[in-house]
């Protein structure tokens, strides 16, 4: 699918094992509304330092996903702050950036609700939304964030959606294996490879 501002959808959140299912979820689901899903993991350039690409991702999306559940203290007895500061860009660009930069549109997501105004007093009066660490929570409320905020009114509900995803997910491991690839060690650009692949029909 050809990327373009307008369907571009930046996805800030972990990247770890325990989140995978939730990040698998939310690729399967933008692509699946017909919009091209960004991340950081899809460049390695080792000429290019991790803010730089971010900062440029940013600028090439409309649209934003951005989870800052990911709070816990790690063994070093800190937080991670990755999430929120590049929610932070994302906002800089809205406000400061550019006419095209202006029509950026964010979605909040957290773990359990409201739990940032703990952490992120600064974003209270945000409309964020709680997905539980569940798939089918998470893919509804993208669904629905981005048949709401883009115009675009083409877009199946979120049970159809859910139903095949999770048809999906059963045949992810076959798929993987007939292109050569590692269920468990999937890169991110292999992933979306293979989503594509798998949503040929609604790749308009």
């Amino acid at each position: 699918m050809i990327k373009s501002y307008d369907n571009s959808v930046f996805i800030n959140c972990p990247f770890d094992e325990n989140y995978k299912e939730i990040f698998y979820a939310i690729i399967f689901t933008v692509y699946r509304c017909g919009f091209v899903p960004r991340s950081s993991l899809e460049q390695d350039n080792a000429l290019e330092n991790r803010l730089s690409k971010i900062e440029k991702i940013i600028e090439e999306c409309r649209f934003g996903i951005h989870d800052i559940s990911r709070t816990e203290i790690n063994a070093n007895a800190l937080p991670r702050f990755n999430m929120p500061f590049e929610l932070g860009i994302f906002f800089g660009a809205k406000k400061f950036g550019d006419v095209r930069q202006r029509h950026k549109t964010a979605l909040v997501l957290e773990y359990q609700k409201y739990l940032y105004q703990q952490y992120i007093s600064d974003l209270n009066g945000i409309d964020t939304y709680a997905h539980g660490n569940d798939p089918a929570k998470v893919i509804k409320i993208i669904r629905d964030w981005l048949y709401a905020s883009s115009g675009k009114k083409l877009i199946d509900g979120h049970l159809i959606i859910t139903k095949d995803y999770k048809s999906f997910r059963d045949k992810l491991p076959e798929i993987a294996a007939d292109t050569g690839l590692d269920i468990n060690d999937l890169h991110f650009n292999d992933y979306c490879y293979i989503v594509e692949i798998s949503l040929m029909p609604y790749m308009k």
